[in-house]
């Protein structure tokens, strides 16, 4: 199984190309501003909050909560609204302090300096002995042609490599409420062996 491609919307900030994201900044901007006089929030979100890129991303996903909230339905007295003021806005004012840091920045002046991020060097490294560690192919361990299954078939499978085996077709269990039945694989027979933690051909 291969990762499935990942296809961004409209409010993903690090996939956005310069029109999509100069129209958020301007829907957002306009949202933000609301936000902040309707709400008397202009101590609590100061002037500089389009600086601090997590309070940014915050922001954004509290506006679409918003918009989908109060959008027009077929029934106008659904309790939307009411949702995103105690389960979107109240957490998120709540958690401000801890979303970002407003300690240096005043209403004329923006004092945050966002903090380094550093990785481990030796990350590559751990990540290519995570990929080679690993198998080739979900199937590696026992044969994929099931008309030579029979005189191919590996003399142990490990349980991931049997769960694999079963879920593709290759195997079939005999008793497939049974997490631990044997299984075939062509003409071989496979059980589980307790001792030894694996599944084993019977002779």
């Amino acid at each position: 199984m291969s990762v499935p491609p990942y296809r961004p919307g409209p409010f993903d900030w690090r996939h956005l190309d310069q029109q999509a994201a100069s129209e958020l900044w301007v829907e957002l901007i306009h949202w933000v501003e609301w936000l902040r006089e309707r709400y008397d929030f202009g101590r609590d979100i100061r002037p500089c909050w389009f600086q601090h890129s997590a309070l940014v991303e915050e922001l954004t996903a509290a506006m679409v909560a918003h918009r989908s909230s109060y959008q027009q339905t077929k029934d106008p007295y659904h309790h939307g609204p009411a949702a995103w003021h105690y389960q979107v806005l109240r957490p998120m004012m709540a958690r401000m302090t801890a979303i970002t840091d407003f300690e240096q920045c005043t209403q004329d002046a923006c004092g945050f300096t966002p903090a380094r991020v550093h990785t481990l060097t030796t990350i590559a490294e751990f990540v290519d002995t995570d990929v080679r560690r690993r198998s080739e192919s979900p199937n590696a361990g026992f044969p994929t042609d099931l008309d030579s299954a029979a005189s191919d078939a590996a003399v142990t499978l490990s349980m991931e490599e049997a769960i694999t085996a079963i879920d593709t077709g290759l195997a079939v269990a005999e008793d497939p409420a049974d997490d631990f039945s044997a299984f075939t694989i062509g003409d071989a027979r496979y059980e589980y062996d307790d001792d030894a933690g694996q599944y084993v051909r019977a002779q």
